[in-house]
């Protein structure tokens, strides 16, 4: 019989994902329910972990969450109508808001956890 060998994580891959773009679900006090999607970088578990504690430990803000955030998409501007481009001025804009600015640091956890809104509901 022979022993099983472990082999060194380091050499396998189990995915190549480096971004994931989750649903962020907030609710507008004129307009109700909405959505709108945030796209986040991905991080390895222990830099996650890290990350986590740091902020934990007051050491992170959620402005170095938002260092992450590759794009966001779905929001119009309430008085044109028209969705808005991704741009810094919009991130500011959502992290003024103190109604969107707790879902979207919310949704930087749900994104390193592989979660997106749909899941969560189930």
């Amino acid at each position: 019989m022979s022993k099983a060998v472990a082999t060194k994580a380091s050499t396998i891959m189990l995915t190549s994902a480096t971004t994931i773009t989750v649903d962020v679900p907030y609710t507008d006090p004129i307009q109700g329910a909405q959505t709108f999607q945030a796209t986040w970088n991905l991080h390895k578990w222990e830099e996650y972990r890290s990350i986590v504690n740091a902020q934990q430990a007051g050491e992170k803000s959620d402005e170095d969450l938002i260092e992450d955030l590759v794009r966001i998409d779905g929001l119009k501007d309430s008085e044109t109508k028209e969705e808005i481009a991704h741009c810094d001025e919009l991130v500011d804009a959502v992290m003024s808001v103190t109604f969107m600015r707790r879902p979207l640091i919310l949704s930087w956890f749900a994104a390193q956890e592989g979660r997106s809104q749909a899941a969560a509901k189930n």
